[in-house]
């Protein structure tokens, strides 16, 4: 069986033996825009391998880049992907148990396509959540577990739209001017029940994180953007007394690269960070509430020119 898609414009081959893994990649990179100006060309090949005593083994996996980044491997129990950055193919084997898990099936298919786009250059990857208020993109970066999801969600609960809570991309040939994301779902820790009581029905999910387990959200269809322009970029403090500062370029550039991940060291060029940064950029405190720290956000999108 095959499929083409068109995630960001890149041609996308998909050719497998088990349709659960086109449904995942319809739930999953099918949702990304198709005319977003990426180019070029890329494949995954899924197969189905045995069962083996280390199946299911989700959502604990093991990724590992080569050191000249030509080469991904990703293990998951007796699950394999290798990704051939070069030739910008992807080749699976994947076991009965792990493709009768959809996030699992989901998540491996993207991880081989933005594996493939991210490390030949196509894509550029930032670890942030972006919200938007009143036509303003506000850019949350921050490290893990520095609160970007929680934050995230309590803007969408104050009536703000999401574009993502974890991760946004850009078309490298497009420059810094837009950045897509994944609206369709985010993911929170356990501690943000104490916050949002409306969250106590919402389902734990594995994830392959470092929490293991997380709580899915589905944000309402009509608060979600694909994309947005970035007009802020907000670097997250845990402090626990609630402020917000504008700050400048040179400690900008600091406090984007130092919770940096190798992902983005390797693969962000820091020419298109400066660009990004050229935009007005501020420390918000988070504070200990984080519907007051929503509250802060969306002012600060009001105020923006």
């Amino acid at each position: 069986m095959r499929r083409r898609l068109r995630p960001f414009g890149i041609a996308f081959d998909l050719d497998t033996d088990d349709r659960r893994v086109l449904d995942a990649a319809a739930a999953a990179l099918a949702r990304f825009p198709r005319h977003a100006g990426a180019t070029g060309e890329l494949r995954l090949e899924v197969r189905t391998g045995p069962d083996t005593v280390e199946d299911p083994a989700w959502p604990v996996t093991s990724v590992a880049l080569s050191e000249d980044r030509t080469a991904l491997t990703l293990h998951c129990g007796s699950g394999r992907l290798h990704a051939d950055i070069a030739g910008g193919r992807a080749g699976a084997v994947l076991p009965p148990a792990l493709l009768a898990i959809p996030d699992a099936v989901r998540m491996i298919v993207e991880g081989a396509f933005s594996a493939l786009a991210i490390n030949a250059g196509t894509l550029h990857a930032v670890h942030a959540g972006l919200v938007t208020h009143r036509g303003r993109g506000l850019l949350l970066r921050g490290p893990s577990g520095a609160g970007k999801s929680t934050l995230t969600y309590a803007a969408l609960a104050a009536g703000c739209r999401v574009v993502s809570d974890d991760w946004t991309y850009a078309v490298a040939a497009e420059g810094p001017e837009r950045l897509w994301g994944y609206p369709w779902r985010l993911f929170l820790v356990d501690e943000a029940l104490g916050f949002f009581p409306d969250l106590a029905d919402a389902p734990r999910v594995p994830h392959p994180g470092a929490d293991r387990i997380k709580f899915a959200v589905e944000p309402p269809r009509a608060r979600r953007r694909r994309g947005s322009t970035v007009d802020a970029v907000v670097f997250l403090d845990p402090d626990r007394r609630l402020s917000v500062r504008r700050i400048e370029p040179a400690e900008a550039i600091e406090r984007f690269w130092a919770p940096a991940l190798p992902t983005e060291r390797t693969g962000l060029p820091r020419a298109w960070v400066t660009g990004l940064l050229r935009r007005p950029t501020y420390v918000l405190r988070r504070g200990e509430d984080p519907h007051a720290a929503a509250a802060l956000l969306q002012e600060l999108a009001a105020s923006l020119p």
